[in-house]
């Protein structure tokens, strides 16, 4: 139950679930949380808040509270199926809310830019909570072209690129808010087009082209929108080369935020399949990401933040280890990320192994023989529906 208190009246123990001020407009990077330090009040009552909500479900109530230390978080050790499903359906509920928005967007309005707004919360607070679960389970999904799940899975990765490039938490807002609605141009867009499998001509690329400029026209008609993010919109599909469109921009004329998008936005569309683009493994995916960030399209420290959330093997990953056996890398660990756990599917021979073991690469007994990782291969090619497999595990 939600209770409104005084902040003199919060301690350590309750959960915060809301303030008397706007969380969007306020520095904090979550607007959910179990309050834990006594400083995290006095960050509160600094920045001028006199009343707060707190959920005595989730926490102490004002006649209950503890002053027992709390216990320290868990580390991630593997995958959580609680974990996963919490993450899962904050996914499914953000992708239903943006689905319904994108519906409803012949004419903007306040209340959409609230709703786009209370994703962007939801997102962060799974972030904070479920961190390897929610930027797993981007992988975790069945590909496909909507433009509802694009923007949410874009903006959470998006989110995490941010964090791990210690991006300031209001910076973090103004990115979740253009991510999830980047694409939002495509609306206006001939439909065909759009979900267009095969090559697109050269009359069809200066059609998808204008999504930018149209999507940065649309979010002109919200009241307030910040600049930084329609810039944002305007800009995700520039390169540091020069090569990007629409307008050619280079070097610093591209901000550090609208670079992220970028990074974040290319990746899910090749692993999902977008733009008459058929859907590549993330394997690949991450590898042609760092050649193009190689080549000068790419900030190389921004896509190694990306690498360093997914680690070089993502999930997804089909891989042959040097037994021979070929597997499926079904999480990565962040304290060994060139160590996955994965499923093995076929030994040495080609045959599917009628029982799938699953191991841990970075923790194998020692009186065993040691397997590891020798290369990636194409799952196409050998006749493997990853998405079908993952789907079979949570």
């Amino acid at each position: 139950m939600k209770r409104r208190i005084a902040i003199q009246d919060l301690r350590p123990g309750m959960y915060f679930a809301g303030m008397d001020q706007s969380w969007f407009q306020t520095p904090f990077l979550r607007h959910k949380w179990l309050v834990k330090r006594e400083d995290e009040i006095t960050l509160l009552r600094n920045y001028g808040i006199q009343d707060v909500f707190i959920d005595t479900e989730k926490g102490c109530d004002v006649l209950t509270v503890s002053h027992e230390t709390p216990s320290p978080p868990i580390l991630d050790v593997g995958p959580n199926p609680e974990d996963i499903e919490s993450a899962r359906r904050l996914r499914a509920e953000a992708i239903s809310t943006q689905d319904i928005l994108f519906r409803q967007m012949g004419i903007p309005s306040t209340q959409h830019l609230i709703e786009v707004r209370s994703v962007v919360s939801t997102l962060l607070d799974g972030l904070l909570q479920h961190p390897a679960a929610m930027v797993s389970l981007i992988q975790m999904r069945r590909f496909d072209v909507n433009l509802a799940s694009h923007g949410v899975d874009t903006g959470v990765l998006a989110m995490a690129i941010g964090q791990e490039n210690n991006c300031d938490p209001s910076h973090l807002k103004l990115l979740g808010l253009a991510a999830l609605i980047h694409d939002v141009g495509q609306l206006r867009l001939p439909l065909n087009l759009v979900r267009k499998v095969q090559p697109y001509s050269s009359q069809d690329h200066q059609l998808i082209q204008a999504h930018c400029a149209i999507g940065e026209a649309m979010v002109n008609q919200f009241p307030d929108f910040p600049d930084e993010s329609k810039r944002m919109i305007l800009h995700h599909h520039e390169r540091l080369d020069g090569s990007g469109y629409p307008k050619g921009l280079q070097g610093g004329d591209i901000s550090e935020l609208t670079q992220i998008l970028s990074i974040a936005d290319t990746y899910d569309a090749q692993i999902s399949g977008r733009c008459s683009h058929p859907p590549v493994p993330p394997a690949r995916a991450l590898s042609e990401l760092y050649r193009a960030a190689i080549t000068g399209q790419y900030a190389t420290t921004l896509v190694q933040r990306l690498i360093q959330l997914l680690g070089v093997y993502p999930i997804g990953s089909l891989v042959r280890l040097n037994t021979g056996e070929q597997a499926v890398v079904i999480w990565v660990h962040s304290r060994s990320r060139l160590n996955p756990t994965i499923k093995l599917l076929k030994n040495a021979a080609g045959q599917p192994y009628d029982e799938q073991d699953i191991i841990d690469l970075s923790s194998q007994p020692p009186n065993e023989a040691s397997r590891s990782i020798q290369e990636t291969i194409d799952p196409h090619q050998e006749g493997w529906d990853m998405a079908k497999i993952l789907d079979s595990l949570w």
